[in-house]
């Protein structure tokens, strides 16, 4: 397992892995190698990161285990003053000709980032294409801090004689983590490791307790609009098809998002004492990290064999030959699911029975805190139940498969998977919730995150977006020459994608299920069956899927 966070948030799932003992347990192992990796605006985050770091490497001398298995970087990029900032931005043809040596020369360029923008300072809010300019600088100018950071990165897991994944780990409403991403992921995944590895995303909703600025805000929207670009099979052929091969996904091993919302809940309920200020701080940095915990602690598990099962569902990890793509249904949503709190609702030593209570009643608001519509439901989930010995397991178990079979499942030929974990804290109980074949139009925050943009000037449109700006289109906004079409050239001229707008902003919902998905996608592949001499008849599907007729039977039949 490898890892890369960006900004805040990513730096928290750096530091949760760090924390596993599992991690340098594999590291026991000769042939093993662990690259882990944090890119953030300003050095004011990292700091914990790095702490963690140094005990790791103090854990495997401990333990005998040679250190150089094991590469930490942090890379803080300082925020530019105005005109180092603009002067990068006057280069990004320059820069796109080092990667695309037959780059068209647009002669209508101008900086994606309006000339007005002021640069906030390290630690403030950064929007998306500020983000974007600002790792672009640091990836191909002067000494190319982050592309000597990422080739490093790739050879350090290149290094191991295992097989590898890389969890590549951001917020998804973040302008740093979200605007660099984008760009992130391409260098990584297309360029430095030449799609060989499997690359997961890990993008983090935000939650109620957010700031306006994160929660609800409009660059969720088209971060969303981009990576769903990237996922659905259909959009991304579009996107390539005129802009080239380097645009294909680059998360190649699929992609999460995690929901923090009922940890946030749980955590808030009935705590209202102290100062406000102070009590709203320590709740965001606790939700935050025993999210990143809960998930990284997923992720090392039995050496990452549950990842890497989980992501099958999503059709990521079988050969190309045997994958049927889910499309616009490729998202997988992780959600921590937390029942119990230390000192918040039920204290130590109080009776069992009122643990019992609390834990049901939190099982119950597991649809009211998933973030998706009521109408989703899926062909396949997974529950992950975490508490104490000392907790009603056996009835947690039985709790969730009523659950999970009433709320998420489409009928009795979905498949569900329920396994029950000892965890270390008495106190402690929850639920990672996997559910496979979500679309970013199941997602309620994607509803409200449009509506939020909508209400923006065209200018701060523009600052929320990031990937293909360098080129030109406006992803989420209409395509001004090609009627029905996304992508609004920023300079005016002709550049566009081939993805229909309506699909893009929601207009035309994607099919409601991933099995009719699937379903399609197997019909169109039977239209290729042919006879077998002597043989029984073979069923042919119809363009719809429908039976048309029989091959290969007697003239009789």
């Amino acid at each position: 397992m490898h890892v890369v966070g960006i900004g805040r948030t990513g730096a928290a799932y750096v530091e949760a892995l760090l924390r596993t003992g599992e991690i340098e347990d594999q590291l026991t192992d000769p042939r093993a190698t662990f690259s882990a990796l944090v890119v953030d605006i300003g050095e004011q985050d990292m700091g914990i990161a790095e702490d963690y770091a140094k005990a790791f490497v103090k854990r495997l001398e401990s333990r005998g285990i040679p250190t150089d298995r094991f590469l930490f970087q942090a890379v803080p990029l300082p925020v530019p003053s105005k005109d180092e900032f603009f002067e990068g931005m006057n280069r990004t043809r320059e820069f796109l000709k080092l990667e695309y040596p037959r780059y068209y020369w647009n002669p209508n360029f101008e900086s994606y980032v309006p000339k007005t923008y002021e640069m906030p300072k390290a630690g403030g809010h950064f929007p998306r294409a500020v983000a974007k300019g600002i790792y672009a600088n640091a990836y191909y100018a002067d000494e190319r801090p982050l592309e000597k950071a990422l080739r490093k990165f790739a050879d350090q897991v290149d290094k191991s004689g295992l097989p590898s994944m890389i969890t590549l780990c951001f917020s998804l409403a973040g302008g740093t983590g979200s605007g660099m991403v984008v760009d992130l992921a391409r260098h990584l995944s297309n360029v430095k490791l030449g799609r060989r590895i499997p690359v997961i995303g890990v993008g983090q909703l935000p939650h109620s307790g957010d700031p306006e600025i994160y929660y609800n805000a409009p660059q969720l929207y088209t971060t969303l609009n981009e990576i769903d670009c990237m996922l659905d099979e259909d959009k991304n052929n579009g996107v390539i098809a005129v802009w080239g091969d380097l645009y294909r996904n680059p998360f190649t091993g699929g992609f999460f998002i995690v929901n923090p919302e009922q940890s946030w809940q749980r955590l808030t309920a009935y705590t209202t004492t102290g100062e406000a200020a102070i009590r709203q701080g320590f709740k965001e940095m606790v939700t935050n990290r025993f999210v990143a915990d809960s998930f990284m602690r997923f992720v090392v598990s039995d050496n990452g064999r549950n990842l890497f099962r989980a992501m099958r569902p999503a059709g990521l990890t079988g050969a190309p030959h045997e994958t049927v793509s889910a499309k616009a249904r490729s998202w997988t949503m992780f959600d921590v699911a937390k029942l119990t709190h230390p000192g918040v609702q039920v204290l130590p030593g109080e009776a069992p029975s009122k643990w019992e209570g609390v834990v049901e009643q939190w099982t119950d608001f597991v649809p009211k805190y998933d973030g998706l519509k009521d109408e989703f439901r899926t062909d396949y989930a997974e529950v992950l139940i975490y508490g104490s010995r000392n907790m009603p397991i056996a009835k947690m178990e039985t709790d969730f498969k009523k659950l999970i079979a009433d709320e998420y499942l489409l009928d009795s030929e979905s498949s569900m998977q329920i396994s029950t974990n000892e965890f270390f804290d008495a106190l402690t109980a929850y639920a990672d919730i996997i559910l496979a074949g979500v679309a970013k139009t199941d997602l309620d925050a994607f509803w409200a995150s449009q509506k939020t943009y909508e209400g923006l000037t065209w200018e701060e449109k523009l600052n929320e977006h990031a990937w293909l700006i360098d080129i030109g289109p406006m992803l989420s906004e209409p395509a001004i020459r090609f009627e029905g079409m996304a992508g609004e050239c920023i300079w005016g001229c002709a550049c566009w994608v081939v993805v229909p707008y309506d699909e893009l902003r929601g207009d035309k919902l994607p099919p409601p299920n991933r099995k009719v998905i699937l379903e399609q996608g197997i019909a169109a592949m039977t239209r290729t069956v042919v006879p077998t001499p002597g043989g029984a008849p073979v069923k042919r599907l119809a363009s719809d899927g429908t039976p048309a007729k029989q091959l290969g039977a007697p003239a009789e039949a």
